[in-house]
């Protein structure tokens, strides 16, 4: 059975749009989940599942399916595909995953040819360390290589995809392994029915894809180097590959493992591929414009983000995981893991103590910026919480949801102080006024309301062209500006202003 564009699967949680692909026993689809937010589905081929040479095996596809999404799971990580549910359809089983708009490594060098070494470099440290995370959780990925990696569309971010073949691993272990691999990519051990396994396999494949990103040609497979015909190095292939990269690419891709680096940290640590220290910003004098210079890059982090009001801490959502970042070294300082679905939307008070947060699991946290202990959850609302804000004073916390209200909260204490409604449809982004007297909220509905915070009494109620995404004041409150779906962005002013 193939699903049609308009199918609804997982009680109507999400609507397949288009097939993607397939392979030897998966298939992929397009499909929108009730926010509207694109997703692909993976499942089994059913042609599978019914060929009598694989009727004996159902059970384990349908075991090794889940044990996929179970890993995925397990692998929280901004260049990690994330998976958002598990599910079954029928007879088959299903993962909905994030789609990742762009195209593969492997396109993209069939395409344009070798990879400058710097922006091959970045992906490989991004992809690296990724690779750390798998690892650390007793896992191989075993099939890496350019074309399971994806490049999300318009951003320098590197995607790892497709754990079909991760299995877990006790270093030196010895172990069955299946016959999947892929040429080219895979070691010598991995050709072997019965072979010890290590992070040493990974290691080559990886060396094998950064071969490939800098000279735009697919290696040797191992049993042919096994036979005595040699590797080119990538340096004859590509006379701007640098020694000390040329080096790092033929060590990780030794044929006996024992010659390799034994972990991805020491590969990197050849290939010197750790960050490159922040410069120094530019220091303007006082009769002279400021000029701005980007001090960092830090890759991988999603659109939901919080400054804090010195600029000192940086927090980004991926996820259900909250990171904060150093905005001076642009380093990871800790990571917030409580919440048991995604985040949506992220606060920092203005004193920098305290950080809100809001997610899927219906609640709203609260932790302590400094320690990243979390100070209290809050429950009220019925559906996911989408935005959270925080007045300037640090008093109230406002938290728009999809039940279409908008909750404050006194912050101190946790209590709720009332519920806001009005709104016809879920409410996406709430901000504050600087003097802490107005809350706007921007809603599905294809309004923006304006709330008197005190008596939490609707003031206004704006139309928009569409479905209102997000709302931002001025700091002297006399200006609103609003974003909607389709791109459009409506300003407006107070008509109490005093010309």
């Amino acid at each position: 059975m193939v699903w049609n564009p308009g199918q609804e699967l997982f009680g109507s949680r999400y609507i397949i749009e288009r097939k993607l692909g397939e392979g030897g026993v998966g298939i992929t689809y397009l499909a929108k989940n009730r926010r509207g937010e694109l997703r692909v589905i993976k499942t089994l081929r059913e042609q599978i599942l019914n060929d009598p040479r694989w009727i004996p095996h159902q059970d384990k596809l349908r075991h090794d399916f889940r044990d996929e999404a179970l890993r995925l799971t397990l692998c929280r990580h901004p260049h990690v595909v994330q998976v958002e549910n598990v599910f079954d359809e029928g007879n088959l089983p299903c993962m909905a995953m994030e789609y990742i708009e762009g195209e593969d490594l492997g396109k993209l060098i069939t395409e344009k040819g070798a990879l400058p070494e710097a922006e091959a470099l970045l992906y490989i440290r991004q992809i690296g360390e990724a690779l750390i995370l798998v690892h650390e959780k007793g896992l191989l990925h075993r099939d890496l290589k350019p074309s399971n990696i994806m490049m999300r569309a318009g951003k320098p971010e590197a995607v790892l995809i497709d754990f079909g073949l991760a299995r877990q691993f006790i270093s030196g272990g010895v172990l069955k392994h299946t016959e999947n691999h892929t040429p080219g990519y895979a070691p010598p051990e991995q050709y072997a029915p019965i072979e010890q396994r290590g992070e040493y396999i990974d290691v080559y494949a990886f060396a094998a894809t950064l071969y490939s990103l800098v000279t735009g040609q697919l290696p040797m497979p191992a049993p042919a180097r096994l036979q005595n015909f040699t590797l080119q190095a990538p340096k004859e292939l590509n006379g701007s590959v640098s020694d000390r990269v040329n080096e790092a690419i033929m060590k990780g891709m030794a044929l006996n493992y024992k010659f390799r680096p034994q972990s991805v940290e020491e590969w990197l640590d050849l290939l010197g591929a750790s960050p490159i220290p922040p410069t120094q910003p530019v220091i303007s004098r006082s009769n002279t414009r400021p000029s701005w210079e980007c001090v960092h890059i830090i890759p991988g982090i999603s659109e939901k983000i919080a400054l804090s009001f010195k600029g000192d801490i940086l927090a980004s959502v991926t996820g259900d995981v909250i990171h904060l970042f150093s905005s001076a070294t642009g380093q990871l300082i800790r990571t917030l893991n409580g919440h048991s679905s995604w985040v949506y939307s992220v606060a920092i008070s203005s004193d920098g103590q305290t950080l809100a947060s809001g997610s899927g699991d219906k609640t709203i946290k609260l932790w302590n910026l400094q320690t990243g202990r979390e100070i209290r959850t809050l429950n009220g609302h019925s559906s996911w919480v989408n935005s959270v804000a925080i007045s300037s004073d640090g008093q109230t916390l406002a938290s728009g949801s999809e039940d279409y209200t908008i909750k404050l909260w006194n912050l101190q204490t946790g209590r709720e102080i009332r519920t806001l409604n009005g709104h016809s449809s879920w409410v996406k982004s709430v901000a504050i006024s600087s003097d802490g007297q107005t809350l706007a909220s921007g809603s599905g509905d294809k309004t923006i309301k304006l709330w008197e915070i005190s008596t939490g009494k609707e003031i206004h109620s704006l139309t928009h062209f569409d479905k209102v995404l997000s709302v931002a004041f001025t700091p002297n409150g006399n200006w609103l500006a609003a974003g909607d779906d389709s791109g459009n962005i409506k300003i407006w002013r107070s008509q109490l202003i005093v010309e």
